[in-house]
């Protein structure tokens, strides 16, 4: 495959919108349950405070897969998103511990929206792999 041919596709700007959605929402829109009247915070903020890290590194990755021309490096950035948006999709309330009532922010806005998210890394992580090794071999 020209690598020159193929510098840009539309899985290379799909993982950078989906990401650039990731870490901007984490702090917005689906952020974590705010503080409590004393300025204390619920358990949920550290979970919140882990996936902006996260979200952080994925957006990176996202960015060198756009910038570098190369098919093979980009198939290499695809695998290291899959692992990372598992731990993204891990944090909320298995690996960090979410707020008790079901009904707060941190259960009905923040995880469900980073299970998604997550999910759709993975699948356009493999998307791309396949795309790139479908050129690389054909």
């Amino acid at each position: 495959m020209n690598e020159k041919k193929r510098r840009c596709g539309i899985t290379d700007v799909l993982l950078l919108v989906l990401n650039l959605i990731f870490f901007v929402g984490i702090q917005t829109v689906f952020a974590p349950c705010e503080a409590r009247p004393d300025g204390s915070w619920m358990t949920c903020h550290w979970a919140g405070q882990a996936l902006i890290g996260i979200a952080a590194a994925l957006l990176a990755i996202a960015v060198m897969h756009l910038v570098i021309p190369r098919a093979q490096v980009k198939i290499g950035l695809s695998l290291a998103v899959i692992p990372v948006s598992v731990l993204a999709f891990a944090v909320p309330d298995h690996l960090i511990d979410l707020c008790m009532m079901e009904t707060m922010h941190c259960h009905t806005v923040m995880e469900p929206a980073v299970t998604v998210l997550s999910l759709l890394n993975v699948l356009l992580a493999a998307a791309d792999i396949y795309v790139y090794q479908k050129g690389e071999n054909g």
